[in-house]
């Protein structure tokens, strides 16, 4: 299998033996997804649903909830199916597609973490002319930019590798990326991870700089503003943000150090844990924060839940 170039089967290896376990990671697996897609799509929803809601903020944040639902789409049912399966395959070109989905996932979900810390920035340090800095057209220009830009950026780096021959079949992770992928290839793919390093730098690293640097404008403003309510209400907005900046962090940080971790005697459940991360606590962990820290998140669902209740005691 190493001399060829032809190999369109890939084999997941990095479930190692499942055994008498599979059935309870399983059911693990699937009850975390369904409170994905319950948690996500309720507060996707709810935003659509009210005219109220309809502002930058609340905006972003529905398109944060809709890369969720998007990039989890695209994790969660291959990994469930595969904790049933004896053998875990897939073909190249799922494979290549899982990637773009992957990778598209993670750039778009820095690049609307950077638009929601620019428009925090903006709600405190410019709250006369916010209207004007986020006007509804800026507001579908930023979220233009913050998808079309990774989506364009992928599709160029999984088209290189797709057209690369593969000498090897082993990805060494429960899901396919594009380091993974080029990896097994026969040929030197210096020039793929130079790309691959540019595309990372400025999809994900140089847009947690500008969200580091929002902060700390926004941290200086607010010293010189302790006293002010506006300020301190607009703080307050600022809570789920960070929490949310610091767990996609967290993920980041877990991939990257990930190889230099490769030779360390860790179990292997908890590598395994550690490569799925970004798929795990973000997207419980996101609209938890959002759900419970914003009042206007809040009450409406409070609101939602008092109009469903009503018909009920009209009823009896």
């Amino acid at each position: 299998m190493q001399n060829e170039s032809h190999v369109e089967l890939l084999l997941l290896s990095g479930f190692g033996e499942l055994n008498h376990l599979r059935y309870l990671y399983f059911s693990i697996t699937c009850i975390g997804y369904l409170l994905i897609l319950l948690l996500n799509v309720s507060i996707f929803s709810l935003i659509c649903a009210k005219p109220r809601l309809h502002q930058p903020m609340f905006i972003f944040l529905a398109s944060l909830m809709l890369n969720t639902l998007i990039g989890c789409a695209a994790f969660y049912p291959k990994l469930l199916d595969d904790l049933l399966r004896e053998v875990q395959l897939i073909s190249r070109t799922g494979c290549l597609l899982q990637a773009f989905f992957v990778h598209t996932y993670v750039s778009v979900e820095c690049n609307i973490l950077t638009v929601m810390a620019y428009d925090r920035y903006a709600a405190i340090s410019h709250p006369l002319t916010y209207h004007s800095l986020l006007s509804s057209s800026m507001v579908y220009r930023l979220l233009a930019a913050a998808w079309l830009f990774p989506v364009a950026a992928n599709m160029c780096l999984l088209s290189l590798s797709s057209t690369l021959p593969l000498c090897a079949f082993k990805v060494s992770r429960t899901f396919c990326d594009n380091r993974s992928i080029t990896y097994l290839s026969c040929v030197d793919i210096s020039v793929i991870s130079l790309m691959e390093l540019v595309f990372a730098s400025t999809t994900i690293f140089l847009p947690l700089l500008v969200i580091f640097c929002c902060y700390v404008k926004i941290l200086s403003v607010s010293f010189h503003l302790s006293r002010s309510s506006r300020a301190n209400k607009a703080l307050s907005t600022c809570i789920p943000h960070l929490v949310t900046y610091c767990s996609f962090v967290t993920s980041i940080v877990l991939e990257v150090i990930q190889p230099a971790l490769a030779g360390k005697n860790l179990p292997h459940q908890f590598r395994v844990i550690m490569s799925m991360e970004g798929f795990l606590l973000p997207p419980l962990l996101n609209p938890l924060i959002y759900g419970i820290k914003l009042a206007d998140i809040r009450n409406s669902f409070r609101q939602m839940f008092r109009q469903m209740d009503r018909p009920l005691h009209v009823k009896k």
